[in-house]
């Protein structure tokens, strides 16, 4: 079992991750601000993904998404959307770590929390520029996820039901849902095309 620090560590990055991504959407919210509505919209690429309802929930929060005049500059919010849901769900599993008693759970938790930073690892835009390199970086991962993604159900399939554990799948659920929609927005941007099969040096 993982010590105290150790659970404090991830939750510390964690929660590093999440604010340096809420910043960089800030800026980027307000540079794209001037941004006139053209013939693309949101609503209209969220209906062309395999999550429609939550393409618009979780975007149409974020005024650059309302904004965005092309596939791309929605994709690029999709992806920091994504990456601040993966971050409220590993920081939410991090913290009920320290405080669970039972085993089962304590696994469930620990287990799932690792995946979700891994991803987050993929997703990570602190910088707030996402070039082509890392534009199809991104797009490599989340094809391969979206084939071959991991289950917290699989996962918490034996861990006994709790509050705990339905809130921790609930979060799971969304950010897969949101990494699945960020895939197809990449795909509209790209005019379908697949990832660069050699994928750049990780950043």
């Amino acid at each position: 079992m993982a010590t105290a620090p150790a659970s404090c560590e991830r939750r510390g990055h964690l929660l590093a991750v999440s604010l340096a991504l809420v910043l960089s959407a800030n800026l980027a919210a307000a540079a794209g601000a001037a941004a006139g509505a053209g013939g693309f919209s949101m609503e209209q690429a969220c209906a062309k993904t395999p999550h429609p309802e939550t393409c618009k929930g979780v975007l149409g929060e974020i005024p650059e998404a309302t904004a965005a005049t092309t596939p791309r500059e929605l994709a690029e919010v999709a992806i920091r959307a994504a990456a601040n849901l993966g971050a409220a769900a590993g920081t939410y599993a991090s913290e009920q770590m320290d405080m669970v008693k039972d085993n089962d759970v304590w696994q469930c938790l620990d287990e799932c929390s690792q995946d979700i930073e891994d991803a987050i690892s993929h997703l990570d835009d602190s910088e707030g520029n996402i070039d082509d390199s890392k534009f199809n970086y991104i797009h490599i991962f989340l094809d391969t996820a979206e084939k071959d993604s991991w289950s917290c159900d699989e996962t918490c399939k034996d861990t006994p039901d709790s509050p705990v554990k339905s809130a921790l799948l609930e979060k799971n659920k969304k950010f897969e849902e949101i990494m699945n929609v960020t895939n197809a927005l990449i795909k509209l941007a790209t005019g379908g095309r697949g990832p660069v099969l050699t994928p750049p040096a990780a950043p």
